[in-house]
């Protein structure tokens, strides 16, 4: 069975919260961000006072979300 884009846009569009929630919900998610996060502060700022370090990637951590 084929569906059309157009099909297969509007569900997507109709499921995307929920799937989000349970990409937010799941702790390999978190897990993943967290070091995703500190290794790119780590490429971009280099070495750092390890408690700036850590606040720095708690707040982008926080501001970080999926569309």
């Amino acid at each position: 069975m084929s569906l059309s884009n157009a099909t297969i846009s509007k569900i997507a569009d109709a499921i995307k919260k929920d799937v989000i929630s349970n990409i937010y919900e799941d702790e390999k998610y978190a897990e993943m961000m967290q070091d995703l996060v500190s290794n790119a502060v780590h490429k971009t700022m280099g070495e750092m006072d390890e408690s700036v370090f850590f606040d720095i990637c708690m707040v982008l951590f926080d501001r970080l979300e999926l569309k």
